[in-house]
This record gives C-alpha cells, sequence and structure tokens, in this order.
C-alpha cells in the first residue's frame, strides 16, 4: 500500500468515524423535535374537483396545483431520468449516500466553499418535502444558530434514514413524485406533466421525463415557458445521465439531445372555462361548510348545472350583450348630452335557469367577463325589478278572492306616499278606461297594479313576495306594485318557480352530492327544501295570466312569438324600470324556468 493511499484511508477512516459521532451529537440534540416517522401517515394536500350534472370536468380548488398518483402510474422513464440525475444510488443507499457525501465534501474543500456541492439523496429531499408538511420543526435558535444549514441537513438525513426505515424504495419514490415542486404552482408529476405538456403521465415521452426531473434543483431557472435554452441543456445533462446508469443508449441520446424543446402549457390552466361565475358560486357555498379544508382534502363535488344549457347560454349572451350595447351607443350618439358609450363602458347583464321541481341551477352568468369583474349580478346585485314584480301584486289578490274578470279603471291617480304626492304614469304616458286584471296584467298597465296594490294592501303583497323567495328589502308602500324595491335575479327566478310548481317554493341548489378521497358519497341531496306558498289554483290562474303575456296580441312578451319565432308552450313576464336602467324578463315552460336582467 502507498503511503499516499495510505493516508487517503486514513482520512477517510478519521471522516466517517468524525461525521458519525457528529451525527449521534445532532442526533441527541434534535431528537425531541424531529417528527414521529412512525405515527406519521402520508397525506398530502389534494385538489377538490368540481363536475357538472352531466359529468363535464369545470374546475379544480386547490391549495397546491396537485394530483396524486400510484407507483404503477409512474413512467419507467421518469424513474430513470429522477435517479439518474439526483440519486444515482437511490436503490442501494439506505438514506444518506455516504460516498456522495465525502465526495462533496472533498469538493467544497478544493473549493474553499462549504456549500459549493450538495449530497442529499431522493429521501433526503422526501425529508424536506415532509417537514413542510408537517410543520417544520425546529430545535432552539441558539443551536440552530451555531449550525446553520447543516443542522437541517442533519435532521433531514435522520428522518430520512427513518423514513427508509419503515417504507420501501417504491413507496419512497411514489411519496418523492406526489410532493416535490416542479414550478409553476405545480405540486407532484401529474400536475407538471398536464401543466407543461398538457397530457397524462402515461403519454410522456423519454425527453419530457428527462425536461421534468431536470426542473427540480430550480424550476424557474429550467422552466421551458422562461428559458427554453437552459432547459433543453438541462434535459439533456439528464438524458447523458441516464447512457451512464446504462438507461438509456448512446444512439437514443445522441437523437433526443437534437430534439427541441416543445412545452404547451395547459389550456385548462389559462383560461376560466365555462361557467366562471356559477363555479365561483359553488366556491363561496362551500368553503363555509368546509373551511380552508375545501383546497386540501380532495373531494369530488358534483354541482347541479347542465354543461350543454351553460355553453348554449354563455354563445347567446354573448351575442346579444354586443347587440344591446351597440343599440345603447346609437341611442347615445344621438343625443345632444352625448358621445356615446366607450368601449369599456358598463353595459352589463345576468342569466339564470332553474329547474323548478328540485331548484337546481341549470345555468349562470354573473356578468359580461368574469375577467374583468368577478361581482355576480345574478346572485349579488340588487336592482329595481319594475313590471318583473307584478306577478306578486296580482298572485296576492288572487290567493285573497279577487278574480281574473274584476275590473279597474286605468286612470289619472294621486297617491300621497313617504310624505310626498305621487302621480304615476303608464309606459305609454297613456289611460285606457276601465279593463279586466288579466288585461291589465297582460299589457302590464302601471296605475291598474298601483291601484290593485292599494286594494289588497302593500303589507300583503311584501309577504307573499317573501314567502315566495325574495330575500331583499321590500318596502311596503302603493309603488311596490310597479316594483321599486331592489331584488337580486336569483330569487326572482326561484320566486317564478312557483307557478308551473303548483304552488310549491323550492329552495334553490347548486350542488348535488359530494364524494370524499375514499369514493364515500358525503353529501346528496335531491332537491331544495321545499314549502307550499300559494294554493294550487293559484298557480295554476297566475300561470295562464303569465301565458297571456306571451300568447296574446298587446301582451308585453308577446314578441317571443312574432319576432324570435318561439313555438314551446310558455309563460312569462317583461319588466323595465321608469328610468329605463334596468330591463327584465322571467320566462318559464314546465321544466325550465330562466330569467334574464341587462
Amino acid at each position: 500500500m502507498t503511503k499516499r493511499l495510505l493516508l487517503l484511508s486514513i482520512f477517510t477512516f478519521g471522516f466517517l468515524c468524525c461525521y458519525a459521532l457528529f451525527l449521534a451529537g445532532i442526533y441527541l440534540a434534535f431528537n425531541d423535535n424531529l417528527p414521529d416517522i412512525d405515527a406519521w401517515s402520508f397525506q398530502p394536500k389534494r385538489i377538490t374537483r368540481v363536475f357538472s350534472a352531466d359529468g363535464k370536468h369545470l374546475k379544480n380548488f386547490l391549495e397546491e396545483n396537485r394530483e396524486i398518483l400510484t407507483y404503477e402510474e409512474i413512467p419507467e422513464a421518469m424513474q430513470e431520468a429522477l435517479v439518474a440525475i439526483e440519486d444515482q444510488r437511490f436503490y442501494s443507499h439506505w438514506g444518506i449516500d455516504m460516498r456522495r457525501i465525502f465526495g462533496a465534501a472533498l469538493a467544497n474543500l478544493r473549493s474553499m466553499d462549504l456549500t459549493a456541492q450538495g449530497a442529499s439523496t431522493i429521501t433526503q429531499q422526501l425529508a424536506r418535502n415532509l417537514f413542510s408538511e408537517v410543520g417544520d420543526q425546529r430545535s432552539s435558535a441558539s443551536l440552530e444558530a451555531v449550525l446553520g444549514s447543516y443542522a437541517r441537513k442533519v435532521r433531514e438525513q435522520i428522518t430520512a434514514v427513518q423514513i427508509e426505515r419503515l417504507y420501501t424504495k417504491r413507496e419512497i419514490l411514489t411519496m418523492y413524485l406526489n410532493t416535490v415542486f416542479f414550478g409553476h404552482n405545480c405540486f407532484g408529476l401529474k400536475a407538471a406533466a398536464r401543466f407543461y405538456f398538457d397530457k397524462d403521465v402515461d403519454a410522456l415521452t423519454i425527453d419530457e421525463c428527462a425536461l421534468l426531473a431536470g426542473l427540480l434543483p430550480a424550476p424557474n431557472i429550467y422552466s421551458p415557458f422562461r428559458n427554453p435554452d437552459k432547459a433543453r441543456r438541462r434535459r439533456n445533462q439528464v438524458l447523458a445521465g441516464m447512457v451512464q446508469t446504462k438507461k438509456l443508449s448512446t444512439n437514443t441520446y445522441r437523437k433526443l439531445q437534437n430534439r427541441p424543446v416543445i412545452a404547451r402549457r395547459s389550456q385548462r390552466a389559462a383560461t376560466y372555462g365555462l361557467a366562471p361565475y356559477f363555479i365561483e358560486y359553488v366556491r363561496q357555498q362551500l368553503e363555509r361548510q368546509y373551511g380552508s379544508g375545501l383546497y386540501r382534502d380532495g373531494v369530488t363535488v358534483h354541482t347541479t348545472l347542465d354543461s350543454r344549457l351553460q355553453e348554449i347560454a354563455e354563445k347567446h349572451f354573448a351575442i346579444e350583450i354586443g347587440r344591446v350595447h351597440e343599440r345603447v351607443n346609437q341611442y347615445l350618439a344621438r343625443q345632444d348630452s352625448s358621445e356615446g358609450l366607450p368601449d369599456s363602458a358598463v353595459v352589463q347583464a345576468a342569466f339564470i335557469a332553474m329547474d323548478p321541481r328540485t331548484g337546481h341551477i341549470l345555468a349562470m352568468i354573473g356578468g359580461r367577463d368574469f375577467s374583468e369583474s368577478k361581482f355576480n349580478r345574478a346572485t349579488q346585485a340588487k336592482r329595481q325589478a319594475g313590471s318583473s314584480f307584478k306577478p306578486f301584486v296580482y298572485t296576492a289578490a288572487i290567493d285573497n278572492n279577487r278574480f281574473t274578470i274584476d275590473m279597474l279603471e286605468d286612470n289619472a291617480i294621486t297617491i300621497w306616499e313617504e310624505g310626498k304626492l305621487w302621480d304615476p304614469e303608464n309606459y305609454d304616458k297613456k289611460f285606457r278606461g276601465p279593463m279586466t286584471l288579466r288585461e291589465g296584467f297582460k299589457q302590464s298597465r302601471n296605475l291598474i297594479a298601483i291601484k290593485l296594490a292599494d286594494q289588497i294592501g302593500p303589507g300583503l303583497i311584501r309577504r307573499y313576495a317573501r314567502n315566495m323567495g325574495i330575500t331583499t328589502r321590500i318596502n311596503a308602500v302603493p309603488s311596490i306594485g310597479i316594483g321599486t324595491s331592489d331584488v337580486h335575479l336569483l330569487d326572482l327566478v326561484s320566486a317564478y318557480c312557483v307557478f308551473p310548481n303548483k304552488g310549491i317554493y323550492v329552495e334553490p341548489m347548486s350542488v348535488a352530492h359530494i364524494v370524499d378521497k375514499e369514493g364515500n358519497t358525503s353529501f346528496e341531496k335531491q332537491t331544495g327544501r321545499r314549502r307550499e306558498v300559494l294554493r294550487p289554483a293559484t298557480a295554476v290562474i297566475m300561470t295562464d295570466m303569465l301565458r297571456s303575456a306571451i300568447d296574446e296580441q298587446g301582451g308585453t312578451g308577446h314578441s317571443i312569438r312574432t319576432f324570435y319565432r318561439f313555438k314551446p308552450d310558455a309563460a312569462g313576464k317583461t319588466g323595465t324600470t321608469n328610468d329605463y336602467r334596468d330591463a327584465w324578463f322571467i320566462g318559464f315552460t314546465p321544466h325550465i324556468v330562466a330569467g334574464v336582467w341587462v
């Protein structure tokens, strides 16, 4: 044995002995603060998935963008690429790679930089990931200050040894690839495959696996979206490592190293997708129930939304709101005091469709653009109902022994309201003399509604509106007859559901059932809460009156038949405020009630 080899052997032996003593001392110092691996179980934060009633994936709710995979789902090329670049002796060490530690120590001494080269194994990196999962326990500040990063490293090494004692290499690799950070808020291989390549893990190619494995030390630096050249060089470094570990032939390496980096950012991550207002409405409801657990418990939420109806609604909504915006511009351009609305003007609208029998919300649009404004005008906005409130006046009257053939005079009146004299008018500023309640409703005559409200009492009307689902403040004054109170669109649509539902009010609902991460149903509800609020006969009479507004000449909604050529059996009511700032239509068939506000 040469003198040099003898000195090297003595140095190596001495280093290992000192390191072992150092490790033992640190273990004693940190023992009380290390995680209890025996009692610990792997519980990563999981994605909550949201689906429509017909099975379309709508959205993920998440704290960390993570999808859990099993060992069988991990591509062999990904396992080989990871081991080649991160830990070539992964399958032979016991959590700590002493050869690598020794080599890193020599390299750091030569460079006079104690942090120049690391020696962390995959198991140590997993231990580091799990520290953040279980609370990153720390020892006393004084000891931490003295030992610095080496104390953290030793804590990882001790935990890594404990992990290796309790888990197989397969389990360690699976946990690692479910917890490691790939950049761009992607935790775990599944999320990374979807984000960087818009594909499932089983479709990843060898070079794509190499790129993902190469991201791990510095995801921002090696991101193919931010630094494609660096990403390509790093990928080729991983491929070279696979050749070194004999997992890739030289010929294959030569072919793959010349491939360009082609990353395709997932379109699902770049857009709000279908029904963003509805999804946000569901999220707020679930957050009140589940709290922060909504973003990490991995439940599956099945909503009431009909994705096909929602797609149709969004398509035509975009077309029609554009037309309305153009007409408003043209109108204002003709006014002396206006130069027209700019492109960014707030010409807003909202839409809701419901199943009257179940209370299921089938479609919802809360505004013209969710990216511009997340305020949901279907559920949050309070707007004057105008004539769309008149059905509550007539419902209260019919349910209290008034008849559709009762006569009232459509003529001028003066009313004392809130300390002032008020001279209400019809929208056409004309009077048409005596007419039946049915005719006054069909033509939406303001003076007939106001007189009827005065006769039966505003308080009675308010009680009926409240029982039928209106939750906003309702002023019991004579002008209640023409809808001067503010309402939510959702309230108005759910209230109209009472008519085709023969007097039964069904509370609106957006979530049908929820399945936990184990596949067990934790919540299920077929219909919203039900209560009878009208006599069935009253609901039938009101449905007939609402049908007359659409079917008969002179009805305010008759253009649905003449202009839009809508043929199915339907009923409904228009509504416009006196200043024309709010326009409504609530209509229904036997199976769907829909409402729009502009």
